[in-house]
């Protein structure tokens, strides 16, 4: 890594997706209009990017590094203060109160598109779930994704030595509470059932013969 600047790892990168897109038979015309149109490609900082996800994989010592690594270290760095404070539900509301404006945009979109844009909203499109999780695998009504935290808490605890909460904390003073939390502020209801693979599942109001809700 050391002789790779980022000028030339951006232009290394560019290179192969032109080589990769151009041995594909009639996928040139489409790979170029790609180029031209894509606004991501236009970005002047795309080269530092691909270059800084690059770093951090590599990076495996004493443990292997992940991309949501800074997001991941401090909210749980947040929630051992809070735990430590006894202030879980004042840090809840914080959350939620400094996330007002956004949640009541969204709110909106769900009353006027339907509570499965509540999920879009909470994790399809939004960036700091997707910086968040490697994956988010989606079907109408629910969204399952890895749990971020597990593997990186028994890393902190075994390097680091400073955290004292439990797997178990992050699941039901963190992450249930908050997305429970932004499902109530833009009007959907959510079943969240933590594990390894987490899932976050619609409960849609049962109809009744008539079509009303019951």
């Amino acid at each position: 890594m050391a002789d790779v600047s980022r000028r030339t790892f951006g232009k290394r990168t560019l290179l192969l997706s032109c080589l990769t897109a151009l041995s594909l038979p009639g996928t040139a015309r489409a790979f170029f209009d790609k180029v031209k149109k894509d606004t991501f490609l236009k970005r002047d900082d795309v080269g530092n990017a691909l270059k800084s996800y690059y770093m951090t994989y590599d990076c495996t010592s004493p443990y292997p590094h992940k991309f949501n690594e800074v997001v991941t270290k401090q909210q749980m760095r947040s929630l051992q203060f809070y735990i430590d404070h006894n202030i879980e539900k004042e840090y809840i509301q914080h959350y939620l109160d400094t996330k007002k404006p956004w949640l009541q945009e969204l709110r909106q979109l769900v009353e006027k598109e339907g509570a499965e844009k509540g999920l879009v909203s909470m994790f399809d499109d939004n960036p700091s779930a997707y910086q968040l999780f490697e994956r988010i695998d989606a079907k109408p009504g629910q969204r399952t994704f890895p749990c971020p935290y597990k593997e990186l808490l028994v890393q902190c605890k075994k390097y680091l030595k400073t955290f004292t909460i439990e797997w178990n904390d992050v699941c039901n003073k963190w992450c249930t509470p908050t997305w429970k939390g932004v499902a109530g502020q833009i009007g959907i209801d959510i079943t969240v059932a933590p594990g390894e693979t987490c899932s976050v599942t619609l409960n849609q109001p049962q109809q009744s013969q008539g079509g009303e809700k019951s």
